[in-house]
């Protein structure tokens, strides 16, 4: 098969060559995947891809920038002036439907951060700090607007926060299997947000009163 690159405008190439990163790498694995396998996917030579980035690990880190620069202006998008003016119970569900939204809009750019927190990317350990840190931040909002427990360890919520979220993007293959469908099908997507909705009202939220369904206390 011939690679198309002649008329390629190499100042026009960096974006595509992301954008085949991004599925490629979230498909295969980043350090099963070539340079050569995203120069193919993204229809150029791996010159090119060297010419731009210098190679492999200056791909992957480009591609971890993005992944945290798309991340981030979605969630801006999706801000509301009025949040606060909210109860906390409307404002979690709001939250999660609003990681839903994101996560619907960008499937690729999810099983690639899904593939990179596992492999540890150079990148990652940022991506990672850069999202429990944005975390904390929603944390401190849903306290003020009073939907976390006066008792809750805030850190420690902000790291369940984000295990809720984000930790199964890395098992999607596997979760493919379990749940019959893919984990970001509208459908599973839309069962995810009522079921971290529900555990956090039940648990670290107000709402929860600590009785099993029959009234006894939680064993």
């Amino acid at each position: 098969m011939r690679l198309v690159e002649t008329r390629t405008d190499p100042k026009s190439a960096r974006e595509p060559i992301i954008r085949a990163a991004f599925r490629v790498f979230g498909e295969g694995g980043i350090e099963a995947t070539s340079l050569r396998e995203v120069a193919r996917a993204a229809g150029v030579s791996p010159a090119l891809v060297v010419h731009h980035f210098g190679g492999k690990a200056g791909l992957v880190a480009a591609v971890d920038e993005a992944a945290l620069r798309e991340f981030g202006a979605a969630w801006r998008s999706g801000d509301d002036d009025d949040a606060e003016a909210r109860e906390g119970r409307d404002l979690l569900r709001e939250r999660a439907t609003q990681t839903a939204r994101v996560m619907s809009e960008m499937p690729e750019a999810c099983r690639y951060l899904g593939r990179a927190l596992v492999e540890g990317t150079v990148g990652s350990a940022a991506l990672f700090r850069a999202m429990v840190d944005a975390g904390r931040e929603e944390i401190d909002s849903l306290a003020e607007a009073g939907a976390l427990r006066p008792d809750a360890d805030r850190e420690w919520a902000t790291l369940q926060h984000f295990f809720l979220i984000w930790a199964p993007l890395s098992f999607i293959p596997l979760l493919r299997d379990a749940l019959g469908e893919d984990l970001l099908a509208a459908d599973q997507l839309a069962r995810w947000v009522d079921a971290n909705v529900a555990l956090l009202e039940g648990g670290l939220y107000k709402g929860g009163d600590g009785k099993d369904a029959e009234g006894g206390p939680d064993r």
